[in-house]
């Protein structure tokens, strides 16, 4: 072999074992994924693929012809056609997110082929009124965060949050500060949305979540009063009908209603009496009803 094409070899080796070409690769959580190899695989001697994680772990999936030794979840797997490898992932996850790595070994050496793996996650949106009554809408662990905006438009009374939870999705509140609204939309954008997802609140209620329970409150404190102020007044009419009662008893204990069952009878019997005495004073009486004893 002349020299040159000694110093080709050697260059071109270099080249395979320190460059390596990045490219990126974006899914979402749940979906599959298949990255590619840009390298051929013809007259092989191994292909294998390495797999560095952004909290440090890492997995590889080799092969030397049939059989494919492996460390990585089975999730993962390797595909070999007649030219190309690739790998496959099936149900990603947020920790799948990192970077993929393919190695060709051949006669003439090593080739390597990066591709980073970036993982979005769709937010799950709802709209609410908080505790002040106003309008909230919530962008709840997306990836990356998401995007909020309100119809109508009014930046001046807009508030916006944004928390980062502990698995790296990203949750985003959105405050719409205003009662006077009869009718918002929460209008949240994303990039594993094709279309915004608009959520629409019709009518905000008079009384906030929040203060339920001072309205259950405050509905009690009124029965409660209202209820003794009928207990009070039943109460009252009841003393005013055993006092009655009490001053006026039935007929047999009313000493009226005794005088006024005697005294008819008392008057018979002096009026008897009266004309019993006044037939005694009356000679003829006397004589015409002498016994016939007296008679004799």
């Amino acid at each position: 072999m002349k020299f040159w094409e000694k110093t080709c070899c050697i260059f071109q080796l270099f080249l395979g074992v320190f460059v390596a070409k990045v490219k990126s690769d974006v899914s979402t959580v749940g979906s599959a994924t298949t990255l590619h190899c840009n390298h051929s695989i013809v007259n092989f001697t191994m292909v294998t693929w390495r797999v560095k994680l952004p909290n440090q772990s890492s997995c590889f999936l080799s092969t030397r012809g049939n059989v494919i030794e492996r460390n990585c979840s089975h999730r993962i797997q390797l595909d070999l056609d007649k030219e190309r490898t690739s790998l496959r992932i099936h149900d990603i996850v947020l920790l799948d997110e990192g970077n993929y790595t393919c190695e060709i070994v051949n006669r003439t050496g090593t080739f390597r082929d990066t591709v980073s793996l970036q993982v979005l996650a769709q937010p799950y949106v709802a709209i609410t009124v908080d505790e002040n009554g106003h309008p909230k809408c919530q962008a709840n662990r997306g990836r990356p965060a998401a995007n909020i905006s309100w119809n109508p438009m009014s930046t001046d009374q807009i508030t916006t949050q944004i928390h980062t939870n502990d698995d790296g999705t990203v949750t985003v509140t959105s405050s719409y500060n205003t009662s006077m609204a009869t009718e918002v939309t929460c209008i949240v954008s994303h990039p594993t949305l094709s279309r915004p997802i608009e959520k629409r609140l019709e009518t905000l209620p008079l009384v906030a979540e929040g203060h339920n329970i001072y309205l259950i409150l405050g509905g009690t404190i009124v029965f409660v009063l209202l209820l003794g102020i009928f207990l009070f007044w039943k109460r009252s009419n009841i003393r005013n009908c055993l006092s009655v009662k009490k001053d006026n008893p039935d007929t047999r204990e009313n000493p009226d209603m005794i005088v006024e069952e005697v005294e008819p009878y008392a008057s018979f019997t002096e009026t008897v009496n009266t004309i019993y005495d006044s037939i005694q004073d009356l000679p003829d009486y006397k004589a015409t009803n002498l016994h016939p004893m007296q008679k004799a």
